[in-house]
């Protein structure tokens, strides 16, 4: 949806009175870009399954790159396109387009990045995938979750043949994760291959 759609839909519901759509526009023309970001993010708390909300906060954001704004629009647009199922590549794209304004200081919780780095696993983007992964192995990170990615990744490279490069993976899965249900699949299945 364009900015010209969303701002014909918010108009219908906020009537002649400037939108706030179309506030935080005339802010970002004006160079007040915190100023507009604060307006959509208020906006965003009134509609939070508004991935063309979120995407206009996350767009505007890059104008203040390294301000909480900026990374918090990111989470929200993140999770949003990981739940309507947006394409991986789209949200890869997207995620490149963060780290690249951010230059690399990504300011994501681990939630969120776990789920981002399954998306990036089961869509073949290896090397975001594995830098996602690998900075969750060296926080330790102990969310339940992060099975899913351990999971992902180790299949990826397994569908590729390239087997030797799981190895750490499930090392990690059988120390951290051993009662996991998935932690015993992907273990068993090496031993009956």
């Amino acid at each position: 949806m364009s900015s010209i759609i969303l701002n014909q839909h918010i108009t219908e519901v906020f009537g002649n009175r400037l939108n706030p759509v179309a506030r935080a526009e005339k802010y970002i023309e004006k160079g007040n870009y915190k100023k507009a970001l604060k307006i959509l993010a208020k906006t965003f708390k009134k509609y939070p399954n508004s991935l063309d909300l979120a995407r206009l906060r996350f767009e505007y954001g890059k104008y203040i790159p390294f301000d909480d704004m900026h990374h918090e629009a990111a989470i929200d647009y993140f999770n949003l396109q990981m739940q309507f199922d947006v394409s991986g590549e789209k949200v890869h794209n997207d995620f490149v387009k963060y780290m690249t304004t951010t230059q690399g200081r990504i300011q994501i919780d681990d939630e969120t990045l776990v789920k981002l780095s399954v998306v990036f696993a089961a869509n073949g983007f290896e090397n975001n995938a594995i830098y996602i992964i690998n900075n969750m192995i060296r926080k330790e990170c102990e969310l339940p979750e992060f099975v899913d990615a351990l999971v992902a990744i180790i299949n990826y490279f397994e569908e590729k043949g390239v087997d030797k490069k799981t190895s750490g993976y499930k090392n990690y899965l059988k120390w951290h994760y051993p009662d996991h249900e998935m932690t015993h699949y992907i273990l068993s299945r090496n031993t009956y291959e």
